[in-house]
Order: C-alpha cells, then structure tokens, then sequence
C-alpha cells in the first residue's frame, strides 16, 4: 500500500508541474517569434538491457521541447523528458553482493524494479512543408546526454545506482495547427544511451510515442 501510495503522490507531483508549464507557456506565447513550444505526453517501450529489467511499458513519461526556426523548412532546438519503468516480481530469489563484503547471499522474496531515464538533447528538424501547409510531417535527430537511475528493492534491503550517458534520437512525426499560434503533435522516437558504470546502468534502447500541445509564433 505505501508502495502504491508513494507512486500516486510522485506521479501527481509531475502532473502538477505540467500544468504550471503549460499555464507559463500559454502566457508567454504571444511574445514568442519564429519559436515553438511544445509539451507532450509520452509513451515509451522498452528493448534489450531495459526490457530485461522492466519488461513493461512505461505510461508515466511527458517531454518537453523547444524549437527555434532557420527559415520555413529547419528548426534547432532543445528537449528534455523522463520516462519512469516499474516492475515488481512477487517471490523470486536471485544472488546478491553487498558493499564492503564479497559474500554471495541468495534473498528470496518480492523484487520492485525502477528505472528512472531522463535524455537531455540538442535537436535539430526538417519539415517536408512550409507553415502554409495543414499538416507539416518532419524529421528529426537528437544528440545530447541522459541521466538514468536504476533501483532495485528487495524487502528491508535496496541497491541504486545512476550515472550521466552519451544519448541521441533519431526522430519522425508531424504537428497539425489548428489556429495561428496553437496545433498538436504526433511524433515518435527511437532513444538509445550508452552503458556506464562498467555496465550496471544499463545500455537505455526504447521507443517513445509522444502526443502534445504546439504553443507558436511564426512571422
């Protein structure tokens, strides 16, 4: 239950500051030129090393970005996002080390699995349309850093573990306006970050589905 508990409060927390933000960004929009804000929610499926941690989606992800236009067609700018995988696994019984001792000792009992992946990157775009145009479909890769936590939790004893990766993202999707300074997103990403501490922050490879709000000025 307080399991529970401290994952609904988490998760309403991240809800509450999303909602600020876009509050902030519906404000901001008419002094923005050229630029482009865009806050989405984020769905994101887990491959290899993740997967064999946490096998299950993650639902509890959102991104945020920021766009600056070259002219009608490139766009440069920045994004973060957080992606939070659970898992739990109910009597199992797996092999542990403990700090300072070099022991193996054999603990049975429910494992709760987290990873924790925030990716940082520097993005640059290109549309296929200009802003004439009803739905604009783009391209798209990021390079930058991420930041990973991976835990793990077995009765009284937890192990965590987190380090700074190299990551990028190639990217596709398209944004449909709907009025002058506001249009939805559609998009999809491909993440993949390096392996760090000699392998116990995993190597990060998932998909993420984004759906979001478009904040806008294009003159």
């Amino acid at each position: 239950f307080i399991k529970i508990y401290q994952k609904t409060l988490i998760y309403q927390i991240i809800m509450k500051k999303l909602i600020i933000l876009t509050i902030c960004f519906l404000g901001l929009s008419p002094l923005l030129k050229a630029q482009m804000l865009n806050l989405n929610y984020q769905i994101s499926v887990p491959m290899n090393q993740v997967k064999d941690f946490t096998d299950k989606a993650s639902f509890r992800g959102f991104d945020i970005e920021y766009h600056h236009f070259l002219g009608e067609q490139f766009s440069v700018g920045a994004t973060i996002g957080w992606d939070v995988y659970y898992k739990d696994k109910n009597n199992i019984t797996s092999n542990f080390r403990f700090k300072g001792n070099d022991n193996m000792y054999t603990i049975t009992g429910n494992q709760y699995r987290y990873i924790n992946f925030v990716p940082m990157l520097a993005v640059g775009r290109y549309y296929f349309t200009d802003k004439s145009a009803g739905v604009r479909p783009y391209i798209g890769v990021g390079v930058g850093t991420s930041w990973t936590e991976k835990r793990l939790e077995v009765g009284q004893f937890s192990s965590t573990i987190s380090r700074w990766q190299f990551a990028m993202a190639p990217e596709v999707g398209m944004y449909i306006p709907v009025a002058d300074q506001f249009a939805f997103n559609l998009g999809a990403r491909y993440y993949y970050a390096t392996k760090a501490a000699h392998g116990r922050v995993p190597e990060i490879q998932q998909f993420s589905f984004n759906f979001g709000i478009i904040l806008m000025s294009i003159n």
